[in-house]
């Protein structure tokens, strides 16, 4: 071990080949024999890479390579809808962890990412054919997509049928619901509008 006095000057020339041989010095004013490079057991090439963690890394690979693929415009959509918590890569983190967990539709670059759930509630009247007007938050209707739940009743012959509403119509800031028969009762029902970035 040689021990350093004074502050350490090596040449730029040199510094590659000392720091192949020596440590920089030390707090104690020591530089030790820096020993050789070798690969981690369980890092890409090492022998102990099982299968699965092999299988991990492609994945990753294949998702960072796809957000490479990114336009400008599909960046720029990504980073208006940044939460409030978000850091400056909050964007690029969320794109892989929703590529990673297999929310992230192939070929859509990023489109499979869920930017905001809205939910409502909503009565369809009862009458031949009634359609009901809902004033949504604002979205984008062409990456919107709506799911209803519950149903209308007709009855028939005394035999009640399940009426279920339909999108007739989605609009940045209203979608038009039907229903495709005659309900006898009003029905009060409900949507989840999911909007993806």
């Amino acid at each position: 071990m040689a021990r350093i006095e004074g502050t350490q000057s090596i040449p730029a020339t040199w510094l590659d080949a000392y720091r192949a041989t020596l440590t920089e010095k030390l707090p104690t004013g020591a530089a030790r024999k820096r020993y050789p490079f070798r690969i981690p057991l369980k890092q890409e090439g090492g022998y102990k890479v099982t299968a699965n963690q092999q299988r991990q890394r492609n994945r990753w690979l294949a998702i960072k390579a796809k957000f490479k693929t990114l336009d400008l415009a599909a960046r720029q959509r990504w980073w208006t809808a940044r939460p409030v918590w978000n850091s400056l890569l909050w964007y690029f983190n969320y794109f892989m962890m929703s590529g990673l967990m297999g929310n992230a539709v192939v070929g859509d670059k990023g489109g499979g990412v869920i930017k905001d759930i809205y939910h409502y509630t909503f009565t369809l009247p009862s009458g031949a054919a009634p359609d009901a007007t809902i004033v949504v938050d604002a979205c984008d209707p062409l990456k919107s997509v709506p799911f209803f739940f519950g149903a209308g009743v007709e009855v028939i012959e005394n035999v009640p049928v399940a009426i279920y509403p339909y999108l007739k119509s989605l609009a940045s800031t209203q979608m038009v619901v039907g229903a495709s028969m005659a309900l006898d009762f009003a029905a009060t029902l409900s949507v989840s509008l999911i909007e993806y970035i």
